[in-house]
């Protein structure tokens, strides 16, 4: 069990870490930094910022939803278009900000913790990313192709959660969930 993926959320992150960076990144830095904005956000709040579908691959920790849109450039049957309009198709493994996609969902809270992360990994390339989350995510495990899916538990297990924290973790992604499907449908 995991966090919905929140794609406005997602756009609005990937558009804040684009702009620091000076308008253009390595595609696997910027999956590198969301991944671990939504792992701080688990650790302090106990809910990620876009949340998704978190998976193992050879180099690390990485968002599904996140990959699938950089690659694609949106998500199948998603009629939220602002990735697109605000971030750049994929080219030369470097993804550009075309235009801010503003701050409609992030609340402050969840800036600050961004720039934290930027903080403490902004300055890093994408193999000292990887390196660095080969070393300390203890949730990745090694795969040599393909993937191994991350949940939220192993997370949290990972961040020395208790087996009572690591339960309310599922508890709370499985509540949220239906809540989004709940007023998603209405």
């Amino acid at each position: 069990m995991n966090f919905r993926f929140q794609m406005g959320k997602a756009t609005e992150v990937a558009g804040l870490f684009l702009a620091r960076a000076g308008g253009q990144m390595n595609v696997m830095k910027l999956v590198k930094l969301v991944y671990l904005l939504d792992r701080l956000s688990i650790d302090r709040r106990g809910i990620p910022v876009c949340g998704g579908d978190y998976l193992s691959m050879r180099n690390g920790p990485v968002t599904s939803e996140l990959l699938d849109l950089i690659t694609d450039g949106r998500l199948y049957q998603v009629p939220d278009r602002r990735w697109e309009q605000c971030v750049g198709a994929r080219a030369d493994h470097q993804v550009t900000l075309l235009k801010a996609p503003g701050r409609e969902e992030l609340s402050d809270s969840e800036v600050k913790l961004l720039d934290e992360v930027w903080a403490e990994h902004g300055g890093k390339n994408q193999w000292e990313l990887v390196d660095w989350c080969h070393a300390q995510c203890r949730e990745w495990t090694p795969v040599s192709a393909g993937q191994a899916p991350i949940s939220i538990e192993q997370i949290g297990a990972a961040l020395g959660k208790d087996a009572a924290a690591q339960a309310w973790l599922t508890r709370e992604a499985r509540e949220l969930n239906r809540l989004n499907e709940i007023f998603a449908a209405g």
